[in-house]
């Protein structure tokens, strides 16, 4: 179904939070080639498939990240800890 946004657009941290990615150009070609480049594109993406597994993705997520859902899991939970850790 080409021309059909990703479902997660709406909400999608990428798009709407400046920080998970200050790059305007970045930002915009990603969504270009995956949150609006039909289901055959955003099927592909990290963000979507992770948020599909785990319902949620983290900030540090992008597109084309090269971890698997279980492996941005475990990078979560690692962050989280150090962060824990720290305070």
């Amino acid at each position: 179904m080409q021309g059909k946004n990703c479902p997660n657009y709406i909400n999608c941290q990428l798009v709407h939070k400046e920080e998970v990615l200050p790059d305007k150009k970045k930002q915009g070609q990603y969504i270009r080639d995956y949150c609006l480049a039909g289901e055959e594109a955003w099927s592909q993406c990290k963000r979507y498939l992770t948020k599909k597994k785990l319902n949620f993705c983290p900030d540090f997520v992008l597109p084309d990240s090269p971890w698997s859902p279980d492996e941005i899991l475990d990078i979560f939970e690692e962050r989280e800890m150090n962060d824990f850790n720290e305070q």
